[in-house]
């Protein structure tokens, strides 16, 4: 893993904390109105299965003739 890849994955890792960290801070009708709910002790979204814990960070592959311009 290059050093690149590995402060990639610690500053991922450090902003799912903090934003886990402010979700807990919320009461549940906020989370309600933002689309998540707290089932016991864990932020999970309304739709969908994973929690926000577990949630990957997924990016689109786009190929270079297919990605749009600046202009």
């Amino acid at each position: 893993m290059s050093i690149i890849a590995l402060f990639n994955a610690a500053k991922e890792y450090f902003e799912a904390r903090r934003t886990n960290q402010l979700f807990r801070q919320l009461d549940d009708h906020y989370l309600k109105d933002i689309g998540f709910y707290r089932d016991n002790g864990h932020i999970r979204p309304l739709a969908g299965k994973k929690d926000l814990e577990s949630q990957p960070l997924e990016h689109a592959y786009i190929p270079p003739g297919e990605q749009p311009s600046d202009g």
